[in-house]
């Protein structure tokens, strides 16, 4: 275990000295936007890097060894949701030079808009990325033996440096060569795949059973609990492009990526073609854990979740295993990174107003570094609270992205689309999309991929009505 701590920690170095080498801030604008000069290829690779966290890295190969590759239909989804923030939302963006996406909404409704969706932005991403820096810390507590605080604080430590100093391009090259590197190691693990069983690809790839290659559902001849209750085409295209186009449209952790580019046709490039290499990836996720279903003989285990981190402890030689580490700590530290420099730049920008104070940009950018060290104190300690897994947050926190997504959406559509709705209706959608969602998520067996399109309706619903009912009460 020693050699793979020793790889695990040269790893470490090695992307903060890249991130350093690519670090960027005479100005907030350059340490948050990049002075909107990232290549489109390398903002493509951070989209992807960005929305993979370890939980897919260890969770997606689980689903297909329990379940088949079913969830290979909700990747269509996503390039959907991608195509319609590029043809409906990204120009919106550039042609009023935007900042933070949420600056939109200040232009359009007005600053309550603004400063209560930048807040809605910053609940969302603390829970679910705090939760998904726990779920890190899981494996490598199992794995290497370190108590999980001991985990975090590497983590954590080990990101806020480049992040720190490097601002927005150090995240996007580091967060390219993280992408590369645990897809190395997914493609490695199914090469010791091979090598154990003596078998080629082909030889392996015909041991898998028809059943578990097919991955296109229908969803019909089970009712509506089969329809709207699991992974088919329906679900998947339809519920996929609704949290695709909520993520990737209006959540700032992704839309800063883009905000980086050139102009719009560089940004429109990036959104639509990191939909089709998330097809690629989670194909290739989906297919290791295919291939350790062939190696293990399909045993069973008591959670999917396990399925990946007894792969590694058991099956790979030691300086393998620790290659294997570093890339789960690749796909953290990407996620981590992306996730405090986009809460400061909303917290700087959207709810301090910093680029309008009057003082030394000097000073500024390390007000703006300042708050990155909040977010990252933040995030781990709240990972920390998440200790204990029976505690009801932990399933909160998973899914609260998709909880709040539906009104985000909404009052963004609202905003493009939709005159005559004020500051005030709009924000009325919000809250009654976010409390239906809720509702649902608990009192209802509502698969969660219609989360968001639930909430959307509901928005865009109460907000019209409210619209209409204010527009006559002032009459």
């Amino acid at each position: 275990m020693t050699i793979d701590i020793a790889v695990i920690l040269i790893y470490i170095v090695i992307v903060n000295i890249i991130g350093l080498r690519f670090s960027g801030g005479s100005s907030v604008r350059d340490y948050f936007l990049g002075n909107r000069s990232v290549h489109w290829g390398m903002v493509c690779l951070s989209i992807v890097a960005t929305e993979t966290s370890s939980l897919s890295f260890i969770s997606i190969p689980g689903i297909a060894y329990a379940s088949g590759t079913g969830f290979l239909q909700v990747t269509f989804g996503y390039l959907l949701g991608r195509l319609l923030v590029a043809a409906f939302l990204l120009p919106k963006y550039f042609q009023g030079e935007y900042e933070t996406v949420y600056e939109f909404l200040q232009r359009r409704f007005g600053m309550a808009s603004r400063k209560t969706v930048s807040l809605i932005f910053h609940v969302t991403r603390l829970f679910a990325d705090s939760v998904r820096l726990f779920a890190t810390a899981i494996p490598l507590t199992v794995m290497i033996g370190w108590d999980y605080r001991l985990s975090l604080a590497v983590i954590g430590t080990a990101t806020f440096i480049y992040t720190f100093y490097g601002g927005i391009r150090a995240v996007i090259v580091t967060d390219a060569m993280q992408l590369l590197l645990y897809l190395f190691c997914i493609g490695l693990g199914m090469y010791c795949v091979m090598d154990e069983l003596s078998l080629t690809f082909g030889s392996v790839f015909s041991l898998i059973p028809a059943a578990d290659l097919s991955f296109v559902s229908t969803g019909l001849g089970g009712g509506a609990a089969k329809l709207f209750g699991s992974y088919n085409l329906l679900t998947g295209v339809i519920g996929g492009a609704f949290l695709s186009f909520a993520s990737h449209g209006t959540d700032h952790l992704l839309v800063q990526r883009v905000l980086a580019c050139r102009d719009v046709d560089s940004a429109r490039k990036a959104m639509v073609a990191s939909g089709l290499v998330v097809i690629l990836q989670i194909a290739l996720f989906l297919l290791f854990g295919l291939f350790i279903k062939v190696l293990l003989g399909a045993r069973p285990f008591d959670s999917s979740d396990s399925i990946v981190p007894y792969f590694i402890v058991n099956h790979l030689p030691v300086g393998l295993r620790g290659l294997m580490l570093a890339g789960i700590f690749a796909a953290a530290m990407s996620t981590l990174s992306s996730s405090i420099n986009s809460l400061s730049s909303s917290t700087a920008l959207d709810l301090l107003r910093l680029d309008e104070r009057s003082m030394p940009e000097r000073k500024k950018l390390a007000v703006a570094r300042g708050i990155s060290l909040f977010w990252t104190l933040a995030i781990i300690a709240v990972s920390i609270l998440f200790h204990d897994s029976k505690n009801p947050l932990v399933e909160v926190g998973l899914s609260i992205a998709s909880v709040t997504y539906g009104g985000m959406l909404g009052i963004f559509i609202l905003g493009r689309f939709v005159p005559g709705v004020d500051d005030r209706s709009a924000l009325c959608g919000v809250f009654a999309g976010v409390v239906a969602v809720t509702a649902v998520l608990l009192f209802t067996t509502l698969f969660w991929l219609w989360y968001v399109a639930v909430g959307f309706f509901v928005c865009v619903a109460v907000a019209i009505v409210a619209g209409r009912a204010f527009s006559w009460g002032l009459r």
